[in-house]
């Protein structure tokens, strides 16, 4: 049994092709069937079920899957570490992130480690914060980049799994249309929402748990559902209906037809968060990138992060 095998097998496992393991690992796809099914030999089991729609792992698989993941990060470690005693000469960093990190924060850290550490392998996928968050867990990604809001938990038992770094404030808020009667409200409570059109964030979106949350006791009036921050938006400016928004997206603008309002609720709180997986050695690579992660938010300031009354414009910005 070599390294190289389990690296293969967990790639394969993971894409669920080995065309695409192939691909990833930059190797020709026979090697790695081949391989796999030595693997299967020395072992004894079969390992992959191979099918039109891919491979899917055996019984047999299902029960090592955690052993083989944690020797393929094990030996991610061991090579990171040693090329780490000579300066960061390899290593790779896997990151799952939401659109407001990509937004903000992402910029400035991406050139800066693609400058500093040119060697290093960076992959990155872009997804919903509760996504990310199953995807860390899972050891599909070594870091991820998600919104948090105050008591509302991205997966179960979320602050025994997972180490949450704070990076970046903002403020969920309502986006109404600008003529419309909520805009010049002076206070805001939830039973307002009644009867109103609303556009509802996809099940997957942490907005979605917020929404419901807001609307609890109250018959919503769901006209439109969507996962695109700035679809919602558009439809707000078309008078389509009311939507909530997070402030860390650019989309989240006051004007053109748009008005924020501020909701005095402790949840509506968010950040963004840096997630790793607890009691876990973390390579060389990613302490790097999580440094840099820090660095870069000292002198990045939410606008939205001080009181929502302030802060949130409800009408046009003159």
């Amino acid at each position: 049994m070599r390294f190289a095998q389990l690296r293969y097998l967990e790639a394969a496992l993971r894409t669920g092709s080995f065309r695409q393991a192939a691909k990833e690992l930059d190797i020709a796809q026979p090697t790695i069937t081949n391989q796999i099914q030595r693997l299967e030999e020395e072992l004894g089991v079969g390992l992959v079920i191979r099918g039109a729609r891919g491979v899917r792992p055996t019984y047999a698989a299902e029960r090592i899957l955690p052993h083989l993941v944690a020797a393929v990060q094990a030996e991610r470690l061991l090579r990171e570490e040693a090329s780490a005693i000579g300066g960061l000469k390899l290593g790779s960093v896997r990151l799952g992130t939401v659109p407001a990190a990509s937004q903000t924060i992402l910029p400035g850290v991406v050139k800066r480690l693609l400058s500093d550490y040119p060697n290093l392998r960076f992959e990155v996928e872009e997804g919903p914060s509760r996504m990310v968050g199953r995807s860390v867990l899972g050891g599909h990604f070594d870091a991820g980049l998600v919104t948090r809001l105050d008591g509302i938990e991205l997966v179960p038992a979320e602050h025994d799994l997972l180490h949450h770094i704070d990076l970046l404030a903002g403020r969920i808020v309502l986006a109404v249309p600008e003529d419309h009667r909520l805009a010049t409200k002076n206070t805001f409570e939830a039973h307002d929402l009644e009867g109103e059109a609303l556009i509802f964030p996809a099940k997957s979106s942490v907005l979605h748990t917020a929404f419901e949350q807001l609307l609890e006791g109250i018959e919503a009036r769901i006209v439109y559902t969507t996962n695109n921050a700035q679809a919602s938006q558009h439809m707000v400016r078309a008078g389509v209906g009311i939507c909530m928004a997070n402030t860390l997206l650019s989309s989240t603008v006051s004007g053109d037809g748009v008005a924020l309002i501020p909701l005095p609720f402790p949840w509506a709180h968010a950040s963004i968060s840096a997630i790793v997986r607890k009691a876990e050695a973390r390579t060389s690579a990613v302490q790097a990138f999580l440094g840099l992660l820090r660095d870069s938010v000292k002198n990045l300031r939410s606008p939205w992060a001080d009181s929502p009354q302030e802060q949130c414009v409800r009408g046009p910005r003159r």
